[in-house]
């Protein structure tokens, strides 16, 4: 695992933060989406972002691909500031991402081969080097060359989403980001795009940031896992201390809903998520988790609790974290 010193970070943020502004009457009312958020990525690792919709995830990945400004601090990427516009062509082609729906990433009145063919030319490729290039990728990734003349809505759901990841990978990013990249998928589609990410990542020496909700894939895919709700980390660490030995409750409680794969584990212990998310648009002291947490003291509704490191590497906002047992 990775020796994580500053240095080695790729992805470096302190202290981030995303609010958007609601136009009511109220003034000064804001969403916090994403609410002071202290993160770094290694090289050459996968960190599993994972959460329930609304937790801040998609807001948090858009902020990195330079999509949306943050509200307060700044992120690094390779120790330039992303929103920085000197560094604009710098990162341009450090960064590639990979969303949820493969056909809405993809024109509808491109063939195959124009889609993947643009972003080369705009980055100063010519068509001939654009052509070597592209068939080179479609062969890593399994796109069969006959492919590459049809049009979107002529390719399944597996195969779209096969295309949207060789136009991300074809500029060879040191980061990608993988926002829910197989949940449009069957599960048998799921499995075979997921071991072509975990190859090309092996070949490409790339950095992956994968957000997803099945917490079965984020184990399969990552070497760390980060847990965020409301806007705020709740738990990170590596994949199997956070799966195996998790210390917030709210990260047992999303644990508790996946199905058990083995008949022996229909007994093991449940903690099941009841009650809705928080409001993201009042200002909360103590922790954002309270109202839904049956371990709920009266210091977790008055005093916001600190990031408490339970293992090396590990670490968990919780008051009683390394206390709890579940």
């Amino acid at each position: 695992m990775h020796n994580q010193d500053k240095e080695q970070a790729l992805v470096h943020m302190e202290h981030l933060k995303k609010y958007f502004p609601l136009r009511r009457d109220k003034k000064n009312s804001y969403v916090r989406a994403v609410d002071d958020v202290t993160l770094d990525i290694f090289h050459g690792e996968t960190l599993g972002l994972v959460g329930e919709s609304g937790s801040g995830k998609t807001t948090l990945a858009k902020m990195i691909l330079g999509l949306l400004p943050p509200t307060q601090s700044t992120i690094y990427l390779n120790e330039l500031d992303v929103w920085d516009k000197k560094n604009k062509k710098a990162l341009r082609k450090s960064v590639g991402a990979v969303f949820q729906d493969p056909a809405s990433s993809l024109n509808p009145r491109a063939s195959i081969y124009r889609s993947l063919e643009r972003p080369l030319l705009i980055n100063g490729y010519n068509k001939e080097d654009a052509k070597t290039l592209i068939y080179e990728t479609a062969e890593k990734i399994n796109i069969g060359r006959e492919l590459l003349n049809r049009f979107p809505h002529e390719l399944s759901g597996g195969q779209q989403q096969r295309v949207s990841i060789a136009r991300a990978i074809m500029l060879k990013p040191q980061l990608l980001v993988l926002d829910e990249p197989t949940s449009a998928l069957d599960v048998s589609v799921q499995a075979q795009t997921l071991n072509e990410l975990l190859n090309l990542q092996g070949e490409l020496k790339m950095t992956y940031l994968f957000i997803t909700h099945n917490l079965s894939v984020v184990r399969y895919m990552s070497d760390r896992i980060c847990v965020m709700y409301g806007g705020k980390i709740m738990e990170i660490g590596k994949s199997a201390d956070v799966y195996f030995h998790c210390t917030h409750p709210y990260t047992f409680g999303l644990l508790s809903s996946v199905p058990p794969l083995h008949p022996k584990d229909r007994n093991r212990k449940k903690y099941l998520l009841s009650g809705d998310m928080p409001s993201l648009t009042e200002e909360t002291s103590g922790c954002r988790f309270a109202s839904r947490c049956k371990y709920c003291k009266d210091i977790c509704t008055l005093q916001e609790p600190p990031m408490k490191e339970v293992g090396e590497g590990h670490f968990s906002a919780c008051h009683f974290a390394g206390e709890l047992e579940f």
